[in-house]
This record gives structure tokens, sequence and C-alpha cells, in this order.
């Protein structure tokens, strides 16, 4: 039996030092247990520093989160895994000296508990991702340089267009030409927009300016202020009464409902209703868009508010496919949610929850 235990017990330690993924047993108070040779690699440990504390370990290297700041000691995937938590496949940039220098690790930790719950120890994993992570930096840099640089001739360009659009008569025969090139320039500045909010939600470049918000006030003059750019005849607006203040950022609620209710009268033909509705529900304000139009397949529900993501392929799409993704990170920055209802054929009830009482902005997930 001590035999078969002992072949067991070499064939395990012989998988672990053969995985291409770093390996780490940590003891409760922090010490290194067990490390394979990929993990000594990517964090620049030798096995003769595995039993010194993680400060005298972390000498030197500065570890940072996915959005580039410093990650303090507590906030690290393997303290909070040491508190009880389970980590998974969250992101740290380690800055040290050469051979390693910079790199990006995709980081999971899972406490092994006692009977009693305590925590025995905790096992990490450690993946490279220092040329995706890169790559997505590179990617970033590109979008916030091409916004930025294109922003400035593309404000230029329609605001001669939108004075030229002013100056035509009703039946001048160039007037169709220009109300053109302001429709297109106007979509592609809305693209730009997107590029450049998706860049700042999914980088942490991202603060919210809360104040109360009376909500009848802010949609009825939302309704009001886009008659000129979307058919807000056709929408049916009800609200509850006495909806209490709502603590938003009011520029970024803008942008939630006009994605919403652009989508509902793009995809309802005329003359078919659109109706907001909002009330309170559970400490919750909900503003409700509901559209009857060629809906959305059952299958392509739980993918709609991923990137670049088209609620239905037969829609013609004319943006970048951002608008909805972009819609719940704003909604979950906020603290709330989105739901969606929709079948095919009978149209969709998208449904924004945002909480009454809220503390300071949270984090974009």
């Amino acid at each position: 039996m001590d035999e078969r235990l002992a072949a067991e017990l070499r064939q395990m330690e012989t998988a672990i030092a053969a995985m291409p993924d770093g390996l780490v047993l940590y003891a409760p108070d922090g010490r290194v247990l067990r490390i394979n040779p990929a993990a000594e690699k990517l964090l620049g440990l030798g096995s003769d520093q595995a039993g010194l504390p993680t400060e005298e370990r972390l000498r030197g290297l500065s570890v940072l989160g996915s959005n580039g700041k410093p990650l303090a000691p507590e906030q690290q995937p393997t303290a909070r895994a040491l508190r009880g938590e389970e980590v998974h496949h969250e992101v740290l940039v380690l800055d040290g000296p050469p051979p390693q220098g910079r790199r990006a690790l995709s980081v999971s930790a899972v406490p092994i508990k006692a009977t009693d719950g305590q925590v025995e120890a905790v096992v990490a994993t450690f993946v490279d991702v220092t040329r995706l992570h890169r790559a997505q930096e590179q990617r970033d840099d590109l979008l916030r340089t091409v916004s930025h640089d294109l922003r400035t001739p593309l404000s230029t360009f329609l605001l001669h267009a939108q004075m030229l659009q002013r100056s035509l008569e009703p039946g001048d025969r160039d007037a169709k030409r220009v109300n053109t090139i302001v429709a297109n320039g106007q979509r592609l500045a809305t693209m730009m927009r997107d590029l450049v909010e998706m860049v700042r939600l999914e980088s942490g470049q991202f603060q919210l300016a809360r104040r109360p918000i009376d909500v009848q006030a802010f949609v009825t003059g939302l309704c009001e202020r886009l008659a000129g750019t979307l058919p807000t005849e056709r929408v049916r607006m009800s609200f509850e009464p006495r909806l209490p203040p709502l603590p938003a950022d009011p520029d970024r609620l803008e942008r939630v409902l006009v994605n919403l209710l652009s989508n509902a009268l793009k995809y309802s033909d005329p003359p078919v209703e659109v109706f907001m509705h909002s009330s309170c529900v559970d400490g919750f304000v909900a503003i409700t868009v509901t559209d009857h139009g060629v809906g959305i397949p059952h299958q392509k529900l739980p993918h709609l508010f991923e990137r670049c993501t088209c609620a239905e392929d037969n829609r013609r799409q004319d943006g970048l496919g951002l608008g909805l993704y972009i819609t719940d990170m704003l909604v979950r920055a906020h603290g709330g949610r989105v739901e969606v209802e929709s079948e095919l054929g009978k149209g969709s009830v998208f449904r924004v929850l945002l909480p009454v009482d809220t503390g300071p902005a949270a984090p974009v997930p």
C-alpha cells in the first residue's frame, strides 16, 4: 500500500512539474508550500524564496490590476483566497526587473477548507497572457488615437453640413443630398462615440457624475430633444405617481435610453407605437421600453449584451454592434441591471432597473 501511494505521489509530482501553467500551493499564513517550475519562471521566484513572507517575495515587484493601477496586497487574488474567497481568471500585471520584466498573468485562486470552514491551504494557478494583454493595450491606444484625431475634423465637417442644411429651402433639389451627408456624418460620430465609450469602460477610465434626477421630467425632456432625429411622435409615455428622485449620471442615463428607444423605433415599422413606462419596484426605478416589432430569436437573448452583437441577423445594422453592450455596462456601473423579454414577430420589452439608494459609483465589471 505504501509503495502504491508513493508511486501515485510521484506521478502527481511529475504531472505538476510538467504543467505549462504555473501552480502554487500556499499555507494559511501565505507561505509557499509547493511551486512548480512554470510558476517559478512566471513569478520570478526560486525555490529558496518559498519560505519568505509575501512582502519579501514581492520586493522590487510592482503588482498592478488589469487597469494598470497598483493593487494593494490585501486585494490580490491569493490574499483574497486566504480569506476564503474564490477568485477565477483575474488579470494581474507584474512589473519587475529583467529577465522577467513586465508580464500579465491570468490568476485563479481557490481555498481548500477544513470541515469547520477554516482555510487550510490555497491552490493558485498562473497563466501567461502577456501577448494577449499587450495586444489589447495596443488596440485601446489605437482606438483612442483614431477617435481623438478624427473627432475634430468630423465635428467641423458636420457643423458646415448642418449650416448648409439649414440654409436650403425645403424644395431645393440639393436638400436630399445634404440631408444624406448630415445623416451619415451623424452615424459616423455615433460609431466613434461608441468606440471611445467602450475603451473607457473596459479600461476603467470611467467615473459617474451622479445627481438626483426627476425621472418624469428627464424622460419627457429627452423625447422632446430627440424629436428632430427620431420619430418620437410614435412614443407613448406613462409614469407611476410619486416616483422617487433617481441618483444617476444624466449623460449616461440619456445614452442608455437613447440606445433602447432608437432600437425600438428602428425595429418596429410605422405607425406602430413604442411605449415607455417608468415605475418604482423594490427600491429600483424601472424604465421599460416596449415595442411590437420584429422581435429577437430566443437563442440570441443570452448573447444580446455581448460586444459587437446584432440582435437579429436580418436586421440592418447601422453601427458597430456596441449599443446594447455599452448600455448594459453603463447600467451595471450604476449598480443596476437590464432585463429583456422578446418573442420573434411580436416585439421586445427592455427594462432598465436602477437603484434609488446607492453608494459611490460601482466599478464596471
